[in-house]
């Protein structure tokens, strides 16, 4: 069975999120191995001293237990433009198994990365859910691969609501943005909608 990742943002020694994280790690120990008790993801964690003055990625693998704990510094991928393609792929939890999504994002070129339209409707990209602006309004895709922590915080803020979009449906936004637990929300990160290729 595969092993599963939680990938948790950490900024000057703050996790972000942790509450959401602990939510989808224990869930997803319930289902795929009968898991009968929660854990709490910060007994696990601890920060290093280099890690605590940066902005750091912790990574946790994990089965019924968790197997590694890793820290890194993180650098956002520059990612300016999509590419809209056509796939039917089903990435409904966090696995390590990523294979699928890294083959589809070779298909990219001659944008920075892809945007999947599954089953005729907007999802996500190969590492992120997206989100839409329209007056000054943000949307996010009922119809995600996987509905990230980002996202869930986000719309139970409602800073974003959910809806259905389909790849017509993009000439109405102005914007877009690329969210994930690594990737807040932060307006100065929104690129134009023209940027999405083959609209």
């Amino acid at each position: 069975m595969s092993q599963f990742i939680e990938s948790i943002r950490i900024e000057n020694g703050q996790m972000e999120l942790i509450d959401y994280h602990n939510i989808r790690f224990n869930s997803t120990r319930k289902l795929f191995y009968c898991a009968d008790k929660d854990y709490d993801l910060n007994s696990f964690i601890q920060i290093p001293g280099k890690f605590k003055k940066a902005l750091v990625k912790c990574r946790i693998l994990y089965d019924m237990e968790v197997r590694d704990v890793q820290f890194s510094f993180y650098e956002p991928q520059n990612i300016k433009s999509l590419k809209l393609i056509n796939a039917s792929i089903n990435y409904e939890h966090k696995s390590i198994d990523r294979f699928h999504l890294e083959l589809l994002k070779k298909t990219a070129f001659p944008a920075d990365e892809v945007l999947i339209v599954n089953n005729g409707k907007i999802s996500d990209t190969s590492f992120s859910n997206i989100i839409f602006r329209k007056k000054k309004k943000w949307f996010t895709p009922n119809s995600p691969l996987l509905a990230g922590v980002r996202r869930e915080y986000l719309l139970n803020e409602g800073i974003i609501e959910e809806i259905s979009i389909c790849p017509s449906d993009l000439k109405i936004f102005d914007s877009f943005m690329l969210i994930n637990a690594l990737l807040p929300f932060d307006l100065s990160r929104a690129l134009p909608i023209q940027n999405i290729l083959d609209l």
